[in-house]
């Protein structure tokens, strides 16, 4: 049976606006257990800081710096609905460590969901999907 994004994608995906200070936006990484968050503004979704993109800022006053100064205009997408094989093809094309599901309607476009090689890498040990306790556990170790 083939293994498919929606079975490991992780519902909710933290944002932030593009004024977010970098320090902010470390400390909602840190909180929410994440790897990379969606910056938002008034048109929807305009943008992903990952972690990569908070450590290249690191030895360059990150303190005065926001969310818009570091963050990547490309938000790769991918469907619930694609495998896991799949996902893992595009984040290697796309040189991404995670992969966003994006709402489905007419208006600004927001995240719903997220997989990260974290889910990949799960799958590949045969292991079950994270239940969203285990996650809340995590976080708050």
């Amino acid at each position: 049976m083939t293994k498919l994004v929606r079975d490991y994608m992780k519902i909710g995906v933290p944002t932030c606006a593009r004024e977010t200070t970098l320090d902010e936006v470390a400390r909602i990484m840190t909180r929410e257990g994440c790897d990379a968050i969606i910056v938002m503004d008034e048109y929807g979704a305009c943008g992903v800081v990952s972690q990569t993109n908070l450590v290249r800022a690191f030895s360059r006053n990150y303190e005065l710096m926001t969310a818009e100064d570091v963050m990547s205009e490309q938000i790769v997408g991918i469907s619930p609905e694609s495998s896991l094989t799949a996902a893992a093809n595009m984040m290697e094309y796309e040189n991404v460590h995670q992969l966003f599901i994006m709402h489905e309607h007419p208006g600004p476009s927001r995240p719903s969901a997220v997989i990260t090689m974290r889910q990949l890498v799960r799958a590949m040990a045969g292991l079950e999907p994270e239940k969203p306790t285990e996650m809340m556990k995590k976080q708050k170790a």
